[in-house]
């Protein structure tokens, strides 16, 4: 490939993400009932018919860009979820990198990561390009995810009958695979309580 080839293809990509930004931006600000690309390619700085010689029509922008985002959202919670458990070797270090999961798990910005990943997989419902990108995204950030866990069940560091998968399905799912349950109602708990509650867990799958 020529040197203009090589500039045209990295100015591509460019321009391409930040059209994704943009409109990623729409949809959190305008929801996608709301969502217009003229303002997506305002935001962008470029025209309507540039924006379309990158996507194929409004559908195919919202699809992309809601796995852009829930590729960015879900890798960088993987990133978040098993950077206390690298190079752990003992069981005391285990139980100090589940603490710190804990305290991490209380950030309120999880909240809007949740509810962003319960959105984009509803969109995906209704597109097939969407729903592919996102069960693209979900391999990358499992796999990642088990290559930091599977040495944990290795080092005997897990309680007998805990497998790697399941620890990290058990802890992933906990901290962000729902949606906090806030007001008052029959699950309502007190901090300290589920806090204590999770510690409580937390010692239970350490061997």
């Amino acid at each position: 490939m020529s040197f203009g080839g090589v500039l045209d293809r990295l100015e591509g990509v460019t321009t391409r993400s930040r059209i994704l930004e943009s409109a990623a931006l729409e949809i959190e600000r305008n929801g996608l009932t709301l969502f217009r690309v003229k303002r997506v390619a305002s935001e962008a700085d470029i025209s309507v018919a540039l924006l379309y010689s990158y996507f194929t029509d409004r559908e195919d922008l919202i699809a992309a860009t809601i796995v852009y985002r829930f590729e960015q959202v879900l890798l960088g919670q993987a990133e978040i979820f098993t950077t206390p458990l690298r190079d752990v070797n003992t069981a005391s270090e285990l139980r100090v990198a589940l603490d710190k999961m804990i305290a991490d798990a209380q950030d309120p910005a999880r909240d809007e990561q949740r509810l962003l990943r319960i959105d984009s997989i509803s969109f995906a419902h209704h597109n097939s390009a969407a729903a592919e990108g996102i069960a693209r995204a979900k391999a990358e950030a499992s796999d990642k995810i088990v290559d930091v866990v599977q040495p944990l069940e290795d080092k005997g560091l897990l309680a007998e009958g805990m497998t790697a998968v399941a620890f990290a399905r058990i802890w992933y799912a906990l901290f962000f695979g729902q949606i906090s349950l806030e007001g008052e109602h029959s699950l309502s708990i007190n901090e300290e309580t589920w806090l204590t509650a999770l510690h409580v867990l937390a010692n239970a799958v350490v061997a």
